[in-house]
């Protein structure tokens, strides 16, 4: 693996753990097995080795969901999938990344705004025009009402303020407000792979 790469690879597994504040470049050279000068002659500075591990680690995100939307058998398939890809992208992310980020780092949080909008929402509504079209989710949805009620339970899982993590597992939130938000959306032909896709048993 080429210098840099090793670079931002090291750098995005600590930013992902400890945040990005408390990370400083002899950390990540420390961790690369190099010297802080050899991190320097690939990064400037701390900001441009964040900005660019985030933005590698957006693409990474965009190519899974264009993946998923192209290789899931339907609408509930593809989301399932992208929520059980979130679930174990979170497992591995410390929250308080992205209140750094947002706090510290607004050039990159923007980045991630943008993301949020030109991906993710762009996706949820694309997924709600597909099931739409396969009969599995109801005609009549307002696709930017619930696109954006999905994209806000999203963010609401990953937000400590309200879902403490001392009190809530965030795998266990974003399966239960995903199966709520499928079953809401979902015709009774939905029901049916909804309850075969998230193991939902029947109520006797």
């Amino acid at each position: 693996m080429a210098a840099r790469e090793r670079i931002k690879e090291v750098a995005l597994k600590l930013f992902r753990v400890y945040g990005v504040k408390g990370v400083t470049m002899f950390d990540i050279a420390r961790d690369c097995g190099m010297s802080k000068k050899t991190v320097y002659e690939h990064f400037s500075d701390k900001q441009s080795l964040i900005d660019e591990g985030m933005q590698q680690l957006l693409d990474g995100h965009s190519a899974f969901f264009k993946e998923t939307h192209t290789t899931a058998e339907n609408a509930i398939d593809e989301l399932v999938r992208n929520m059980k890809y979130t679930i174990n992208m979170a497992r591995s992310l410390n929250p308080v990344m992205l209140f750094e980020l947002q706090k510290y780092h607004p050039d990159t949080w923007k980045n991630i705004e943008n993301f949020q909008r030109d991906c993710i929402l762009y996706g949820i509504t694309e997924n709600l025009k597909r099931g739409m079209t396969e009969g599995l989710y109801r005609h009549n949805l307002d696709l930017n009402v619930i696109a954006r009620m999905r994209q806000l339970q999203l963010d609401a899982a990953f937000d400590q303020l309200q879902y403490p993590p001392d009190t809530f597992d965030m795998p266990a939130v974003m399966e239960q407000v995903t199966a709520h938000f499928i079953l809401g959306i979902a015709t009774i032909k939905g029901h049916k792979l909804v309850n075969q896709y998230l193991q939902i048993k029947e109520e006797e």
